[in-house]
Formats: structure tokens, C-alpha cells, sequence
């Protein structure tokens, strides 16, 4: 299987994503703007139109022009407001609706109390970082499944992320395989059909952190849910900030989807492991979608 690039490629595409999103805004409530030349575009990244067109295509499933168009339909807003999900967005635009998306099954399983007290006693924990499109990403693994799973940040490096989980299991034994991570990653990030894989969780928290995880699972992808509306899920409406703590302390990235959650507003906010990060995430996804949906 193709490896994805390193954290040049997702460095680009940040950059890519800061500068249409400014003239995206610009346009905003117009179905029509002028979107930036590629040429353009291409200067201010210091790179060429050939390989900004061929890399940006790669990462996001559709080009540059035509992810500033889907900017400028402000998804997040329309979202959050219409209680639309992103295909029926999409499909607002006039485009085909007979794809079957790309999605993942997941299996949820708990820590025990006695698991938890036993600190990871008789625990064999594999542990590995590999490279995903959107930088590198650190994984943890135990028998019944992941229980670790974050994107590197300038304040989380490897070896910070690897004392934190050596601190929350100090019994358990640690396997180091950066080729079971990487083929993991592989895996969750792969995009060339549309089978569902089958991922194990083996997750570590409160009974309401769980539950909130839980509900974050449920959210399909590209279907964005604000706060409350997750509060609401859980069955205790007025918890947003509660919810808002447990979605901090999600330990997984990504399969808890936890980019997922916005504001009421319908503004990204906040995201542990970096505000442009999440926004690359959304607009990954959106791509997915849209690019499926036109290949229908």
C-alpha cells in the first residue's frame, strides 16, 4: 500500500486551506466569487501550479477551485443551522446522490475497574507512530484494541506522548512496532474503495466520558453537531460544558470524531490537537464526500 508523504505534503495543504479560506470569506453568502488563481496560489506556497494541482488533488479528492466553492457554501453554518448532514449539502449544489460513502465500524469496549486499579499489569501495550494526511500520529495498542490515538503537535511530541501513556499503565509491558502503527494508519486513512473496516476501541474513562465518546461515534462522516445537540444525545441537555470537557479528554482522534463538534454558531472552535488541524480534518472529509458523490 502507498505511504502517505510526510509533514511537507500536510504543511502545504494547511497553507492551501488558510489562504482560500480567507477569500472564501470574502464571498461568503455568494454562489459565485472569484476564487484565487492556481498560478497564484501556487506563488504565495512557493511551489509550482503542476505540483500544488496534482498534490492538493491527491490529499483532498477534488482541486483546489473546486474546494473553494465548496468553502464558499460556509458548510459548518448551513449545517448547524438546517440540521442538514454534508451529502444533503452537497446535494443542494445539484450533484449526483448514488454513492455509497466511505465508513468505518467501530467496536467500543471499556477498561474494566479492575483493569484500571491493575495499572496494566499482565497488559502488553504495542506502540508505534506513523505518518497520516494530516501529519504524524501516535498510536497505542492493546489486546482488545486501540486505546491511543493523537496527532503530533508542537507541545506533543513522541516521546511526551509516549511517557504520558507509560504513566497511566506503569505495570504493563511495551512492545515499540512503528510497522503494526504504520499499517494501522494505513488502514484508517485509506481511501482507494468504500469497504467499511472493523476497528476495536479499548478506552479508558468516566461513565460520561464514555457515554459522550459513544455519541461521537455515531456521527457519520462529514455530519457536524454542535455541543448541545451532543448534550442532548447523551440525555442530559443542559451538560454542553460538560460534554465540552469530556470531548478534551477524547483519547482517540479521528475515530472519535470529535472534529465533528461546533460551535452553536457554526464555527469550527477550538481543537486539542490544533484549530487548523480540525479545519483540514472538516475539509478532508468534505472533499471525500464531494468528490464520491461527483464520481457517482
Amino acid at each position: 500500500m502507498k505511504q502517505f508523504e510526510t509533514d511537507k505534503q500536510y504543511k502545504l495543504i494547511e497553507k492551501a486551506i488558510q489562504i482560500l479560506e480567507q477569500h472564501a470569506k470574502s464571498f461568503a453568502g455568494q454562489h459565485t466569487g472569484t476564487e484565487p488563481k492556481l498560478a497564484e496560489l501556487a506563488r504565495h506556497l512557493h511551489t509550482s501550479p503542476y505540483h500544488l494541482q496534482r498534490t492538493f488533488t491527491a490529499w483532498a479528492g477534488l482541486s483546489p477551485k473546486q474546494f473553494f466553492h465548496c468553502l464558499q457554501k460556509d458548510h459548518a453554518r448551513k449545517l448547524i443551522s438546517s440540521g442538514k448532514s454534508m451529502l444533503q449539502a452537497t446535494n443542494d449544489l445539484g450533484l449526483s446522490s448514488s454513492s455509497k460513502l466511505h465508513h468505518l465500524m467501530l467496536k467500543f469496549e471499556a477498561l474494566t475497574p479492575g483493569e484500571i486499579k491493575n495499572e496494566g499489569l499482565n497488559q502488553i501495550i504495542t506502540i508505534g507512530q506513523a505518518s497520516s494526511p494530516f501529519g504524524q500520529v501516535f498510536v497505542g495498542l492493546t489486546n482488545k484494541g486501540i486505546n491511543s490515538l493523537e496527532f503530533e503537535t508542537p507541545e506533543l511530541t513522541y516521546e511526551s506522548w509516549k511517557n504520558e501513556i507509560e504513566k497511566l499503565y506503569p505495570k504493563a509491558t511495551f512492545n515499540e512496532s512503528h510497522s503494526t502503527t504504520d499499517k494501522l494508519i494505513q488502514q484508517i486513512f485509506h481511501r482507494a474503495d468504500h469497504q467499511a473496516f472493523d476497528f476495536h476501541l479499548h478506552l479508558r474513562g468516566t461513565p460520561f466520558q464514555l457515554q459522550v465518546w459513544q455519541a461521537l461515534i455515531h456521527l457519520p462522516l462529514g455530519q457536524l453537531a454542535s455541543y448541545q445537540q451532543i448534550a442532548t444525545r447523551v440525555g442530559k441537555p443542559s451538560a454542553s460544558r460538560a460534554v465540552g470537557s469530556a470531548i478534551a479528554k477524547n483519547p482517540v482522534a479521528f475515530l472519535i470524531p470529535c472534529h465533528r463538534v461546533i460551535q452553536a454558531t457554526g464555527e469550527l472552535g477550538q481543537y486539542r490537537w490544533q484549530t487548523e488541524r480540525k479545519k483540514a480534518l472538516h475539509l478532508w472529509e468534505q472533499g471525500q464526500i464531494t468528490a464520491q458523490v461527483n464520481a457517482a
